[in-house]
């Protein structure tokens, strides 16, 4: 059975607030460091997952950028680079943020 937005939403939620604590501490802190990747590692695996039971819109025109910057970051952190891994999140352009706008609505967005 094919996934709704709603249903990946909610399977993103959770490790993306993880991700997003984590990060802001491995930014400042290396102790987070391999907490930090394990969550990014955890995002990367759902948004590698198929889309095509999810409707057109927000979420799915950001998919293939999201899955560029979580590889992106995951690989700044395998090479100990938190602030550029946090940088990456926190992109006004292309950052997690435009998730935020796809899961907008559903419970926890």
């Amino acid at each position: 059975m094919a996934e709704t937005l709603e249903q990946r939403c909610e399977r993103l939620r959770e490790p993306i607030l993880q991700l997003a604590a984590l990060s802001l501490g491995s930014a400042v802190s290396p102790k987070d460091i391999d907490e930090t990747l394990a969550a990014a590692r955890r995002v990367q695996q759902i948004l590698d997952d198929d889309t095509s039971g999810i409707a057109p819109g927000g979420y799915l025109d950001w998919v293939p950028t999201g899955r560029r910057v979580i590889s992106d970051m995951v690989a700044a952190l395998e090479r100990g680079d938190r602030a550029e891994s946090y940088r990456l999140f926190t992109d006004k352009t292309d950052g997690f943020y435009r998730l935020g706008l796809g899961c907008a609505g559903f419970p926890g967005w």
